[in-house]
């Protein structure tokens, strides 16, 4: 199913990609720069507009979703724009949870704990991935995109229930583990 629906998406956005290469934009270049406009949610983060946070947020998530759409469109799908793509994400995810913790909307323990938890799937997929040389995409039921919804939600719920977050980054943590954990047992069947 969720194959079915990454498909549907990924030709929903090439017309999009399409028309950005008009302009000489590069997948790598998207990328690159949202790492730097994932800043601004940091700032606003720091500075407790949530508003303006949610906002560049958006603005940074939707450069993720552009950077790929270029890249199938113009036929520039590579393996280190995939590497670079997963750097910026995990440095955007970052990047959000220390405006969090700076803005006081998370303990530091907690948003430490959040982080660690957040990379974990990634990282064993990509080291199962090179241990089995077997794709781990789609396995895991709180991939990238729940974690960003439920960020979304959460800096929602956080504007209008002050100290929310917090509840937020306990379901993130739990259900991040929960996917590094079905993903281990996944690459256990093929590597055993």
């Amino acid at each position: 199913m969720m194959g079915k629906l990454r498909e549907k998406y990924e030709k929903w956005t090439i017309p999009i990609g399409k028309l950005l290469s008009t302009f000489g934009i590069t997948p790598n270049q998207i990328t690159i720069l949202s790492i730097f406009v994932g800043l601004l949610p940091l700032y606003y983060l720091t500075h407790r507009n949530i508003p303006l946070a949610l906002l560049t947020f958006t603005i940074t998530v939707l450069m993720d979703i552009l950077d790929g759409s270029v890249a199938r469109a113009t036929g520039r799908v590579s393996k280190f724009g995939q590497l670079l793509d997963h750097f910026a994400d995990r440095t955007v995810e970052f990047e959000i949870i220390i405006g969090l913790i700076l803005g006081g909307y998370l303990p530091g323990w907690l948003g430490a704990l959040m982080y660690f938890s957040m990379i974990m799937p990634s990282y064993v997929r990509a080291r199962g991935e090179s241990l089995s040389n077997i794709s781990g995409q789609g396995v895991g039921f709180f991939e990238r995109k729940e974690k960003i919804i439920s960020i979304f939600i959460g800096l929602v719920a956080e504007y209008y229930f002050p100290g929310t977050f917090c509840y937020i980054a306990v379901v993130v943590i739990i259900f991040s583990l929960i996917t590094a954990i079905q993903r281990i047992l996944f690459f256990r069947k093929h590597l055993a």
